[in-house]
């Protein structure tokens, strides 16, 4: 799918140069370009120009609306432009499904650009001139017009720390790009960013057969609305959420449904015999194949490649494998469940946190004059065994969230100072990342903890990481993917769920496991949640081929002045010595940031 990119107002290059750079490579080939006479210009998948008012969309919507001019017009881009012009820019509120869009109205000397709720689609932007230039790549946005890019060593900090760029960052000096649910309105030379979607979750009691029975017809109209055919098939993990879509898609396709299943040779991370169980189950034609070094040797560098900017999330390489494998068997349309355990309460963490949010309930007075300076004032050879974990369990539920997350993080555990250069340190602020991820937490509607959380998990895992990885992934592969989980109609029955259905206690995805009993096979809906990941640090230990590939990355990296020179060689022994899946994750992230930097041939 080709890029949406343009621009909006009076920027402040000539309009040739912009046009040229905007119709060339990737971005707009074969797409054209709509330009008006002084209020801008945009490439896209669709698009008109008349009136006065341009309009370009990639995605594919839908409609809430009973507006018979939005309803029956010719194409996505003229239902838009009528809805606009009725409602203004309040017609995101009847726009539904994975978009970006951009308007520009010269009439009034206006625009604007804005992406879904859920952020499966994405814009970057910066402002130029009185006016705004805007891609769904960033790295087209910093070279607009034959531009340098230059690189935020805030934004890398933030790569190290998160493993990708969360929104709005992006690693480009000046470049930003929008939030999930976040439109950016431009008029008379002035841009505002506008929130024009929050979720609404639900704390009151709630009937289940009626969730069930809602739970079934928004799946139902999810998988029926990717308008599945012969050329579609589904990802298939063996999971809840992929052996769900798979089983609607069966429905849809009974005896014909595909399905596309990867292994990975290590038994503790393979759950091809899940996958199987699903696929027979709902009598799919399933197809497997197993990933091997040698594959990631292969893939790295177009992976690297692929992205705008750099991205650190290993299972990249098992997306892009199945959809090259579904490819590979006349498949051009996969089908995903990503979203079910943001939606649903799916993530070990959310029973994690409750654990600890537990000790605020105890009285203060317990706390602070009894609990904390018996476990304070333990001698050192006391404080291993229970008491040592006790004292850390209070610890840990003193640190509120979302700072408790950082637990997990490396720059946390190993300490920044350790682990980067420390030129490349004092050029950042160390507590950005945190920040973030306040400003993030603290925007989350009024809800119950877990719906907080589910939140937050939005922006951070699925939409600025898992969406990322799952549609760079497949475009790369040249297949086009929905997300049946994330349909509206899904998310909405999702926030009608209490918090308190959603996890029984410290059970996660509960109301999901008994809502889909009678749907799917019973051991997968009480199999234990998946979560090693990649088994990327044991490759590398079993392929010279992978290792020396990595290794030279590492060794590139030792000249960018971002990682201490020490600790790559510390890492590498730490790999060799220790455990090699936790150091295999570190490992692959700083691998691909070198890789990413050689592969679009910058420098920070």
């Amino acid at each position: 799918m080709a890029n949406l990119s343009g621009w909006i107002g009076r920027i402040d290059v000539a309009p040739q140069a912009a046009t040229a750079s905007l119709t060339a490579g990737d971005g707009a080939a074969g797409q054209g370009i709509w330009q008006t006479n002084r209020a801008g210009g945009c490439s896209a998948t669709s698009g008109i120009s008349t009136d006065g008012l341009a309009v370009a969309v990639r995605g594919d919507i839908w409609w809430r609306t009973t507006e018979s001019t939005v309803l029956e017009a010719s194409s996505p881009a003229h239902a838009i432009a009528a809805a606009y012009r009725r409602w203004g820019t309040g017609f995101l509120e009847h726009l539904q499904g994975p978009f970006a869009v951009a308007i520009v109205d010269e009439t009034a000397d206006s625009g604007l650009i804005a992406i879904d709720h859920m952020g499966i689609e994405r814009l970057a932007y910066r402002v130029s001139g009185k006016g705004l230039v805007f891609s769904t790549s960033a790295e087209a946005v910093a070279r607009f017009a034959g531009g340098t890019p230059r690189l935020r060593h805030q934004a890398l900090f933030s790569f190290i720390h998160f493993h990708m760029i969360p929104s709005p960052e992006t690693v480009f000096e000046g470049v930003r790009k929008l939030p999930p649910a976040t439109a950016l309105v431009w008029k008379n030379g002035t841009v505002r960013e506008m929130v024009y979607w929050k979720p609404r979750f639900t704390r009151g009691p709630a009937d289940f057969a009626t969730l069930k029975r809602g739970l079934h017809d928004a799946l139902t109209t999810a998988v029926k609305g990717a308008r599945p055919d012969r050329t579609t098939g589904a990802f298939l993990s063996g999971g809840l959420d992929s052996s769900t879509v798979a089983g609607f898609l069966a429905r849809e396709q009974p005896g014909a449904a595909r399905t596309f299943s990867i292994g990975f040779g290590f038994r503790d991370y393979d759950e091809l015999a899940y996958a199987r169980l699903a696929s027979q189950h709902f009598g799919c034609q399933a197809t497997e194949y197993v990933v091997t070094p040698e594959d990631i040797a292969t893939l790295l560098p177009k992976i690297a490649q692929a992205y705008d900017e750099p991205f650190g999330n290993a299972s990249a390489i098992p997306v892009l494998r199945c959809a090259l494998l579904a490819a590979e068997h006349g498949v051009d349309h996969l089908l995903a469940g990503d979203g079910g355990d943001e939606l649903f309460a799916g993530n070990p963490q959310y029973a994690e946190q409750q654990v600890f949010e537990h000790y605020k309930r105890v009285p203060a007075v317990v706390r602070s004059w009894l609990l904390e300076p018996i476990l304070g004032a333990l001698p050192a050879p006391l404080r291993v065994s229970v008491l040592r974990r006790g004292r850390n369990y209070i610890a840990q539920a003193n640190t509120p969230l979302p700072d408790r997350f950082q637990n997990w993080n490396f720059l946390q555990r190993l300490g920044a100072a350790e682990v980067l250069h420390p030129d490349f340190l004092a050029a950042v602020d160390p507590d950005g990342p945190l920040q973030h991820m306040r400003a993030v937490y603290s925007a989350a509607p009024e809800a119950d903890l877990v719906d907080r959380m589910l939140y937050y998990d939005w922006r951070f895992i699925l939409a600025d990481n898992d969406l990322r990885k799952v549609q760079r992934m497949c475009e790369l592969a040249g297949v086009r993917v929905s997300y049946p989980m994330l349909h509206q109609d899904v998310v909405d029955l999702s926030l009608r769920v209490p918090a308190s259905m959603k996890m029984e206690g410290r059970q996660l995805r509960s109301f999901y496991k008994h809502a889909m009993r009678d749907f799917l096979p019973e051991q997968i809906i009480n199999k234990r949640k998946h979560g090693f990941g990649l088994p990327f640090g044991l490759w590398l230990q079993h392929s010279p081929q992978l290792a020396g590939q990595i290794d030279a990355a590492l060794a590139g990296l030792r000249s960018r002045g971002i990682v201490a020179p020490a600790f790559i060689d510390r890492l590498r022994t730490l790999h060799g010595q220790e455990d090699a899946r936790y150091y295999g994750v570190l490992i692959f992230t700083l691998s691909m940031l070198e890789q990413w930097l050689q592969e679009h041939r910058l420098a920070p």
